[in-house]
């Protein structure tokens, strides 16, 4: 630790790995439960469960884009200070959490607080780590100074914007039409080049 307080950020990386590795296999223990129905097919199995199977699978990619992202953003990070802790250990407690939600919004039909929840729980996780990356870019001594201006920095700034607002989106819709909020989602697949697109634009 410098005079500063300021820590090197490989403890809080691996930290962070391990607790996501968790998250995300307990995010599909409720798999080990389906049984072959009467019949003996799997594509009966697969039909009965479509929507576990397909909630999981969602949910599962989602956590992956968030690791994904805060990956990409560690790489970067020189220094870790006292804020970026609690950030971070507060995105670590709502990717932790994240099953819950999921499995509330799997198990019953979509209604502005089920399918709210949800969406909203992710759209903390976005804001957490949208706020990791503005702290650590502002404050001196913790992000790498050539990355601070680069290409891959201002990208990562307009896709974390992005993410956040497809979830802000999918909450509005899950107030109006919770049915459809969920599939507002899958623009996420598609922020990378649009991200790119913006971040061309203004040179």
């Amino acid at each position: 630790m410098s005079r500063r307080g300021i820590h090197l950020p490989e403890r809080i990386v691996a930290f962070s790995d391990g607790v996501v590795a968790i998250a995300i296999t307990l995010l599909l223990l409720p798999l080990a439960e389906l049984k072959l129905p009467s019949d003996g097919r799997i594509t009966t199995l697969i039909g009965e469960n479509a929507a576990l199977l397909g909630g999981l699978t969602l949910t599962w990619v989602i956590i992956a884009i968030f690791w994904l992202a805060h990956h990409r953003l560690f790489a970067h990070i020189v220094g870790v200070d006292q804020t970026i802790m609690w950030l971070n250990f507060g995105w670590l407690f709502a990717i932790a959490v994240l099953p819950l939600p999921t499995n509330l919004d799997i198990a019953n039909p979509p209604t502005p607080q089920v399918t709210g929840f949800y969406v909203g729980w992710m759209l903390l996780i976005s804001l957490l780590q949208t706020a990791i990356f503005w702290h650590a870019r502002r404050t001196p001594g913790l992000m790498d100074e050539e990355y601070k201006g680069s290409y891959q920095a201002r990208s990562a700034q307009v896709r974390s914007l992005l993410v956040a607002t497809v979830f802000a989106v999918s909450l509005v819709v899950a107030f109006i039409q919770p049915d459809v909020a969920t599939f507002v989602l899958l623009l996420l697949f598609f922020l990378d080049p649009v991200a790119a697109r913006i971040v061309r634009s203004r040179g």
